[in-house]
Formats: structure tokens, C-alpha cells, sequence
């Protein structure tokens, strides 16, 4: 049936099956080598990375690395592109250098600056490095240098990778030597020191590398190459860069890690202010640059990491629900498989999800756990690690609202767990057990076995019931059985200060203070432990204590967020004490440099933008527009017309999936590069089989709406596969454009459904 779809679709589209299907003799092959629809001429390298135009940005970093290219403009993005590369902004950088080569193909740097941007991605550089070697006679002397030094490392020779990365220091160093004017190689070289002093090459003198930086610094104070003065002293001696964290920002003030970078200065030395400031500028540069540009979050260097550091410092300061809001801005970021997973360490879903958990735990916003629980930041999951985890934080929030039937129906579903986990064990064991009997084993080498094979079940089994325990902890507190909560506070996940609080609920006052002091010792200038400690010396009646306790957490005290419980608690206590105006108020240090207004560099969390519109024709004398599915959630396709064969293979998986998308309540179009007659023949030939195609199809021969939401290669003038998930308001809420068309629709339409709770209406 499939198969007779398949046919029928392809003849709608005007495509030839594949001669594998239709059963007819090959013919003589006349554009073997022509890449499919969608892909670039210039080979699978190409595919990957930016493929719409760079634009002139602000604030890249005062460069002057002057190149030989034919195009006017070149020299000013070129200079951009190393401002980029200097801030790690690989996507950004890469798309700088490829607008350079799409208008001077023989530019040799432009491909060698690709090649840098894929510092991490040897497999591309290496095809873009060549482009560079294959081009070298269009460059000066000193380019040629550049590149022949970046050819050497990335040809794998020598094999013993600690001498190829010491030719390239030896290279790099050598073109300073016969171009002492050369500040960018001075600042690659000492990035290069930093990167290989972390994988076989250690620096052997902090100072001398510093020495190279503070020659750049002479003849320009404002080098972005500040960002790697942080590194070199962020884990050595954090203090003698505060002047870098200072000015680093300023020196490239459009790239976002160059704001993020100062964080790590401050966090050393625990200026939890300043390190959050930075992380919010950060991430205010970031979310106004995916919006303008419509980038996905993840598809941005470093950008999940500032965003839950900023997460983490917020909670260092007591403001809980500004950390609450960072992390659940993470959950909403959209997913992409490639981009953005649960699964994936380092992204925004994975990072948001630790941080949700951490943030209602010790701040114990125990309501917001309980509302949060039924949406998609909390929502159950197939996941058993995670949903035990999620159940967990479920009975401490029940706990925390007194609430023993909360925390009993939570056990409830733990022991559910617990009977298919220990079902699992048992199973593993019996067929251990068979093929020991069946392989005539002796009784020894069988019980050896049955252990091995119920040794990863058995530690699952254990977790489950550790967690029950925790349980069986909160029911006897709130039973008011302290001897048998004792036996199992252990059992209970938490920092000290949390636990410390059980002990004192449970009498064990000594406990409850040894714990607190331990957990203030080990935290300092930390909020949290200071606000446990506070409430168990004033529980406890230590008034001397208790007033050195309010003298430590004063200084750190500006930022407290007076809703949170144990904040609320305290401000009581305080209250009670008769401190008065004992809070400190927010400081802005005179070594941190001027500061930009936080707002005037873009929002908080990423935001959907809005969707384009368009009004296009659909062969039969309608026109359809992207208004007329207003107030209703809409997939939009981009295919690349009857000719693109990849393209059918995704109309026909979506129109398989018709009743998928009906369900879930989204429309769905496609926009075609035919013209309207080749739309016309399509569907009489559609009609004429008997058939009707379940979504409308419009035509774009023009491609200007494909020029408009990005689904065109601007470097290669060609048309680009993509799929848009578009909210019942008109924002764009997820995006695939890519060189193959994206064939997931369990994946659009559950990602679609998700984002619709949580960007737009709920369906």
C-alpha cells in the first residue's frame, strides 16, 4: 500500500521512481556526480555550518589582519570573522568567512578562517584548509604562512599528536619572528598554549604566555584576546586577571562569550554579583542575536553553559525565583535531535532540567514543584533514572505542604517501580541461572554467573528503594515518629543544610548544628547554608551565635528574594531580633569597569519570533497565506519542487502522517519552487489516479518567500529544505532548515505540542 502511495505521489510530483523500484532497465547516467537538491556544489563540508549571508555586526573586537581579496567589503568581514574566532563564535565566524568566499571564491583566507571555525571539527576543517593550500597563490606572503601553519597540524603527520601541536606553536611562533608587527599571531599563540596546556602540552610559565598577551596590550589595550588573559588565569591565579574581566566585555560588546567570560574571574573569587551579571549579559547578547537572526538557542557556543551558570550564581545570591525562571527558559528552548536533547550533556534540556530540580529543592518552593508537575517541566518520563528523580522531589515537595497523603500516593508509585525493577532482577538472574544449567555448569561458576547478571538490575532495585526510604523518613516526621525519620534520614538527597533541618524536625539538635556549621564552612559567602544555619540557632536558642550568623550573611544578603520560605523564614527571625534595615544593598565594585544597561543588550530568555508572511498562489486560482491559519497551530513545509526526489520522500511521510497532525491539531502546507503550472499538472495527475492530496501546495518559482524564512543558501543562490512549526499567534516556534528535508513527524508534532503549552496556546 505504502509502495502504491509512494508511486502515486511521485507521478503528482513529476519525479521518475528510482529505477530499483520501477523495475525498468538503467539507463545511461547523465549527471552522476550532481549533488541532490539541496546540497552544495561545493561538497558535504558545505552542508554543515551557516548557509544564509553575514551581515556587518557591532562590537566584534578592533582587528586589523589585512588579507588580498577582490571584494570591497572583504577586508572590514574578514576582520570580523577574527573578532569572532578571538570569541569563540565558531557559527558566527564560519558565516562571516563564507559570505568572503561566496564573493571572492579565490580568497584563500576565507577558506582558512572556515578552517579555524572548525577548530573542533577536524573532518571539516581539513576539507576547507586544502580549499586554502589549493588557492595560495591569491595571498601575500605572511597569509601564506597562516595557512601552511594550519595545513601542517590538520595533516595528521607528524602521528604522535604532542609534536604536531608543538610545529603549529613552533609555526605560529616563527611568523611573529619575521612579522614582529603581527599582533593576531601573538593572540593565536597564546590561545594555542591555552588549548594544548590542556591536552598534552602543558605550559610550563603562566607569565611568560601573560608576557605575549601584555605585548598585544601595548599597541591595543582593548584586544579581544583579553578572553584568553581570563583563561590562562581562570584555574591558576584568578586575581591577576580582574583587569581583563573589567574590560573584556567592552572589547567585543556583540559577542556573547566575551560577557560571559569575566564569570569565571568573579566566580573564583566568589563575586557572585559580578559573575552573575556577566552570565546575564551574556545571555541577553545571545537571546537578541537568535531572535534577529532566527537561530536556535543551541546552535550558539557555550550559550546552555552561561545560561545555567547564571542559573547557579542566581541561586548562590537567594534570588530563587529568578533562578526558577532562568531554568524553566532552558526547558522552553526548542529541541532539535542533533541540537538539543534530554539526553545530550552540555545543551539547554539537559542543563535546565538539573537546575529546575535544584532550584524548588533548596529553596523549597515546594507550590511551584506541585504546579510545575503537571506541565512540561515536569511532566513524567519514560526515562526511569529521571522519573525517579522527579518522583523524589514529588514526595519532598508533600512533605514540605505537611501533606501525608501527598507523600503516601508518591510512594505508591515508587513501589510500582520497585516491583518492575525487582521483576527485572529476578528475570536476569532465572536466565542466568537457565544457560549456566544448559551449559552444564558447576554450582559455583552458576552462582558467580547469577550474581554477575543480577548485579546492574540488583543497583537499580537498590536506588528504588533508598528513595522509598527517603519516603518512610517524611511519613514519620509528619507522624511525628522522630526515633524511626532518624533511621532513614540518611536516605534523603539533599545538601547539608537540608538534611540538617530533618535532624533538628527529628530532635537531634547536636546533629542539626554540626551539620549546619559544616555546610556554612564548606559554602562560603553562600546564601543558603547561612539561612538553615540562622534557623536552627534561633530553634535552638544560640542568640550569640545566631547574631554572627545574621554578620556573615549581611555583606551577601542585597539580592535575597523575600518570597522564597527559608528567606521569609529568616526575614522573621530577623524580625523578631529587632535588626532593623539589616540587609546590604546591591554594589557595583570600582574595578568592574563601566557597566551597559542589562536591558539595552536584549531579553532574558530566548522568545519565539514572529512568523513572515506571505500570500502565494496554489495553481487552481486561490491564493493562500500564512493569515489564514491564524488561530491555528501550522506546519510549514519548504521543498525544493517535482524535480527534488528526497522532497517527495518527505511529502509522502507527511501525508502518511496526515491523521497524526489532524489529531494534535495542526494544519499543514507546503511551499513549492514550481510554478503554478507545474502545481496544476501535479495535481490533475494527483486527480486523474484517483487520489487527493491531504495539505495544501503553493507555489514560490520567485523563491523570495524561501529568501524570507531562510530556506535558501544565500552563498549558492539555491533553495534549502526546511520545516517550520509556526504557533497559533504567528511565532515561530522550531525550525529545521537543512540540506535534507527533516522526515521526524512524531518528533514535529510532540516538539510542536510541547512548545504550543509552553510559548503558545495550549492545544
Amino acid at each position: 500500500m505504502i509502495l502504491n502511495r509512494y508511486f502515486v505521489l511521485t507521478a503528482l510530483l513529476g519525479i521518475t521512481p528510482p529505477l530499483a523500484l520501477a523495475e525498468e532497465k538503467p539507463e545511461e547516467a547523465t549527471a552522476e556526480n550532481k549533488p541532490k537538491a539541496g546540497h552544495s556544489h561545493q561538497g558535504e563540508a558545505f552542508n554543515e555550518g551557516p548557509r544564509h549571508s553575514a551581515l556587518p555586526i557591532e562590537g566584534t573586537g578592533q582587528i586589523s589582519f589585512p588579507i588580498q581579496c577582490t571584494w570591497e567589503e572583504g577586508q572590514q568581514f574578514f576582520n570580523q570573522g577574527i573578532g569572532q574566532l578571538h570569541g569563540f563564535w565558531y557559527y558566527e565566524a564560519e558565516r562571516t568567512f563564507r559570505q568572503i568566499a561566496s564573493q571572492d571564491p579565490k580568497c584563500a583566507m576565507a577558506y582558512w578562517g572556515m578552517a579555524l571555525a572548525n577548530w573542533e571539527n577536524e573532518k571539516r576543517a581539513k576539507v576547507f584548509i586544502k580549499k586554502a593550500r589549493d588557492l595560495k597563490e591569491h595571498a601575500s606572503e605572511h597569509n601564506r604562512r597562516y595557512i601552511d601553519a594550519q595545513s601542517n597540524y590538520l595533516d595528521g603527520e607528524p602521528k604522535d599528536a604532542k609534536k604536531r601541536k608543538q610545529e603549529l606553536i613552533d609555526d605560529l611562533e616563527s611568523i611573529i619572528q619575521d612579522y614582529p608587527d603581527d599582533l593576531e599571531a601573538r593572540a593565536f599563540l597564546c590561545v594555542r598554549l591555552w588549548q594544548f596546556g590542556r591536552s598534552g602540552l602543558p605550559i610550563h610559565s603562566h607569565q611568560a604566555v601573560d608576557a605575549i598577551l601584555q605585548q598585544i596590550f601595548a599597541v591595543n589595550p582593548m584586544h579581544p584576546a583579553h578572553h584568553y588573559r581570563i583563561h590562562l588565569w581562570d584555574n591558576k591565579k584568578a586575581k591577576v586577571a580582574l583587569n581583563s574581566a573589567a574590560k573584556l566585555g567592552h572589547t567585543a560588546s556583540g559577542i556573547a562569550h566575551m560577557w560571559h567570560m569575566p564569570g569565571h574571574i568573579y566566580s573564583k573569587l566568589k563575586r557572585w554579583d559580578d559573575s552573575a551579571f556577566a552570565q546575564e549579559a551574556s545571555a541577553r547578547t545571545d537571546h537578541q542575536y537568535m531572535i534577529t537572526r532566527r537561530v536556535l538557542p543551541d546552535q550558539i557556543h557555550n550559550y546552555a553553559h552561561n545560561n545555567e551558570w547564571l542559573c547557579r550564581n542566581w541561586m548562590t545570591l537567594g534570588r530563587a525565583h529568578d533562578a526558577l525562571g532562568m531554568a524553566q527558559s532552558l526547558l522552553a528552548n526548542p529541541r532539535h535531535p542533533r541540537l538539543n536533547t534530554l539526553s545530550k550533556g552540555g545543551r539547554s534540556a539537559k542543563y535546565g532540567r538539573s537546575r529546575i530540580f535544584e532550584v524548588l529543592k533548596r529553596f523549597e518552593l515546594w507550590d511551584e514543584t506541585l504546579r510545575l508537575a503537571d506541565t512540561p517541566y515536569l511532566e513524567p518520563t519514560p526515562k526511569r533514572e529521571e522519573q525517579l528523580k522527579r518522583l523524589r522531589l514529588l514526595g519532598h515537595a508533600h512533605f514540605g505542604k505537611e501533606s501525608l497523603d501527598g507523600v503516601r500516593s508518591i510512594d505508591q508509585e515508587m513501589a510500582k517501580l520497585l516491583d518492575t525493577a525487582t521483576g527485572e532482577k529476578e528475570k536476569a538472574e532465572k536466565e542466568a541461572r537457565e544457560k549456566a544449567e544448559k551449559e552444564k555448569k558447576n554450582e559455583k561458576d552458576t552462582k558467580k554467573l547469577v550474581k554477575e547478571a543480577g548485579k546492574k538490575p540488583g543497583e537499580w532495585v537498590n536506588n528504588v528503594e533508598k528513595a522509598r526510604q527517603a519516603l518512610s523518613c517524611f511519613v514519620a516526621l509528619l507522624e511525628n515518629n522522630a526515633e524511626e525519620a532518624k533511621k532513614h534520614i540518611g536516605t534523603v538527597q539533599g545538601d547539608k543544610y537540608t538534611l540538617a533541618r530533618l535532624h533538628l524536625r527529628a530532635g537531634d539538635q547536636e546533629k542539626a548544628l554540626a551539620l549546619s556549621e559544616e555546610a556554612v564552612k564548606n559554602g562560603e559567602k553562600r546564601v543558603l547554608p547561612l539561612l538553615a544555619r540562622i534557623e536552627i540557632l534561633h530553634a535552638t536558642d544560640k542568640k550569640e551565635e545566631l547574631r554572627k550568623a545574621f554578620d556573615l550573611l549581611k555583606p551577601i544578603s542585597a539580592y535575597l528574594d523575600p518570597e522564597a520560605p527559608p528567606v521569609a523564614r529568616v526575614m522573621k527571625i530577623a524580625g523578631e531580633l529587632n535588626l532593623g534595615d539589616w540587609q546590604a544593598k546591591p554594589l557595583v565594585r570600582e574595578d568592574v569597569g563601566e557597566r551597559p544597561s542589562l536591558d539595552s543588550l536584549g531579553p532574558v530568555a530566548w522568545t519565539p519570533p514572529a512568523a513572515h508572511d506571505f500570500a502565494l498562489p496554489n495553481g487552481e486560482g486561490e491564493t493562500i497565506s500564512r493569515k489564514d491559519y491564524e488561530g491555528r497551530p501550522l506546519v510549514l513545509l519548504f521543498y525544493l519542487g517535482h524535480g527534488c526526489l528526497h522532497c517527495a520522500e518527505q511529502l509522502e511521510k507527511f501525508a502518511q502522517n496526515a491523521e497524526l497532525f489532524e489529531k494534535a491539531g495542526f494544519e499543514v502546507l507546503a511551499i513549492s519552487t514550481d510554478s503554478e503550472g507545474d502545481l496544476r499538472k501535479s495535481r490533475e495527475k494527483w486527480e486523474k489516479d484517483g487520489g487527493s492530496f491531504p495539505f495544501p501546495l503553493v507555489a514560490d518559482p520567485a523563491m523570495h518567500v524561501f529568501r524570507e524564512w531562510s530556506a535558501y543558501d544565500d552563498f549558492e543562490k539555491a533553495p534549502l529544505h526546511g520545516t517550520f512549526v509556526i504557533s497559533s499567534g504567528g511565532q515561530v516556534l522550531w525550525h529545521d532548515i537543512s540540506a535534507d528535508p527533516f522526515m521526524d513527524c512524531e518528533f514535529v508534532v510532540k516538539e510542536g505540542k510541547r512548545l504550543l503549552q509552553l510559548h503558545g496556546r495550549d492545544l
